[in-house]
């Protein structure tokens, strides 16, 4: 049986939950990512395009934030 390190923790970060998607860790600053990996892939792999980030208000509550890349550079899409 093969073993799976992820290594995702900074010093002061905490693993809250993991699912057999996802696993979610509390950084050390209080911010939430939801980290995505690939179950099926040998060996599994995060999905690092796709992970989430629960964060402080900073344009007003209950606003989200998703930043695109390109090939151009970057586009910050701000709702609330």
């Amino acid at each position: 049986m093969a073993k799976t390190i992820f290594k995702i923790l900074n010093k002061g970060d905490m693993v809250i939950n993991i699912t057999d998607k996802m696993i979610a860790v509390k950084r050390k600053n209080g911010e939430v990512d939801i980290i995505p990996f690939f179950e099926n892939d040998i060996p599994i792999r995060i999905d690092t395009e796709n992970i989430v980030t629960v964060s402080f208000a900073t344009h007003g509550a209950n606003a989200v934030e998703t930043i695109i890349g390109g090939d151009n550079g970057e586009l910050k899409i701000i709702t609330s």
